[in-house]
């Protein structure tokens, strides 16, 4: 499958902030199913939470930081 996205850096920040509320709300699910102890809950909002984080990850990882300007990764000469 292929995807080809035509977002915006305002776009992804829309998408980041849906992101963390969503991780928000999971996560206080996950609290309520520990303190009522549930068997199933935990693991389920625990795997949802690892999920969302893992692309809240990715998105991070590809922001460009600074002035905006991009620049070479310094490759080392051997």
């Amino acid at each position: 499958m292929l995807y080809h996205f035509d977002l915006d850096s305002s776009d992804v920040e829309v998408i980041e902030a849906c992101l963390r509320k969503e991780l928000h709300c999971r996560a206080e699910e996950y609290q309520e199913s520990v303190n009522e102890d549930h068997a199933e809950g935990p693991d389920s909002s625990k795997h949802g939470m690892s999920e969302i984080t893992e692309i809240l990850g990715k998105i991070h990882n590809q922001k460009i930081w600074g002035n905006g300007e991009t620049c070479k990764p310094s490759v080392p000469q051997g």
